[in-house]
């Protein structure tokens, strides 16, 4: 079955497996905890002690617990970045095998934080530390292989990529880099 908050995908074996689990939660305890995580998603800090209040070791091991947030913060962030109605969201949870209740509490905190931590999300998308660019310039007049050559060669090395060009194939490059950034620029979210 595809789910919209799977941006039109399967969901994984893993968050199914994880749902028996988070049913034994009380709704309002469920609530709390993916508060806690969208919060954590808006890059604030994640309080654990939190966690360890709301869930109640008795009944969950630490392989549970574990596996019961990092389903939640599947579900939740996959649901931010696919920008899904929360009416859709709900439905979509109880077709999964959420209880009512329980899909209603995810939704609310879901729909409560949704701007915040997509705002957070989109901060952090798509964001790679800018390249690291070492160059130099040889000028090879003449070459005992090929004669006479006088063209200047720019010798790259891209994070640690060495790369030798000549001038026209730079040009090429800096100007298919200026239109791909254009068109970046263009793009409307």
């Amino acid at each position: 079955m595809r789910f919209r908050f799977r941006g039109g995908e399967d969901c994984p074996d893993w968050v199914l497996a994880e749902i028996s689990t988070i049913s034994k939660l009380s709704s309002i305890k469920l609530k709390l905890i993916c508060v806690q995580i969208l919060n954590h998603i808006e890059d604030e800090e994640v309080k654990y002690n939190v966690f360890t209040k709301l869930i109640d070791n008795s009944m969950f091991t630490l392989s549970d617990v574990k596996g019961l947030v990092a389903a939640l913060t599947f579900i939740l962030q996959s649901a931010l970045r696919n920008d899904v109605e929360s009416s859709s969201l709900d439905s979509e949870l109880q077709q999964l095998g959420f209880p009512k209740e329980h899909a209603g509490s995810l939704t609310k905190a879901y729909t409560d934080h949704a701007q915040k931590a997509r705002e957070a999300l989109r901060r952090t998308s798509l964001r790679y530390p800018p390249p690291r660019v070492d160059w130099s310039v040889d000028y090879i007049a003449t070459s005992s292989k090929h004669g006479k050559i006088n063209e200047p060669l720019i010798n790259l090395n891209i994070n640690g990529t060495p790369c030798t060009v000549t001038v026209a194939k730079l040009d090429l490059i800096l100007s298919e880099l200026k239109l791909a950034s254009k068109s970046i620029k263009n793009i409307k979210l």
